[in-house]
């Protein structure tokens, strides 16, 4: 057993798609904005390479916004990517750190992304707002966004 397995999310789905078009869906800003970004949001910086960063900002019905913020930790084109994701402001915490592989299998590519929260306590709290479901959903609205 994991020494993380009480904070950690994994979420695996399998597209008709060749792996290197998956990968940059997630290195290429002008993929990655498509899919992975709720409408009404803006990109502040995109800097796609290890050390680099990309920050974004989500607006709310409200009029709030609310930053996020994305560390490439490593980038293994096309069969590995290590991210750290988080938020920024006053409702940052400990980013999770997200590997995602990407495994051709036969022209299609096999997506794991594997999520670890810095705890438990991190894990429950983002259980409870949907974090399961959201990443399920983000590999969902990847396949949409592959199929056109």
């Amino acid at each position: 057993m994991s020494n993380t397995a009480d904070r950690e999310i994994i979420a695996t789905r399998v597209f008709d798609a060749p792996r290197e078009t998956v990968f940059a869906a997630f290195t290429e800003k002008e993929h990655a904005e498509q899919w992975w970004l709720p409408p009404g949001s803006t990109t502040q910086e995109w800097d796609a390479k290890p050390g680099g960063v990309w920050r974004y900002s989500t607006a709310t019905p409200d009029g709030e916004s609310y930053g996020f913020k994305i560390t490439f930790i490593e980038i293994d084109k096309p069969a590995r990517l290590v991210y750290d994701y988080g938020n920024e402001g006053e409702y940052a915490g400990d980013p999770v750190r997200t590997n995602v592989s990407f495994e051709d299998e036969g022209g299609k590519t096999k997506v794991t992304l594997h999520l670890v929260f810095a705890s438990a306590e991190a894990y429950q709290e983002a259980a409870s707002y949907g974090a399961v479901g959201g990443a399920k959903q983000a590999l969902e609205t990847l396949a949409d966004y592959l199929a056109k």
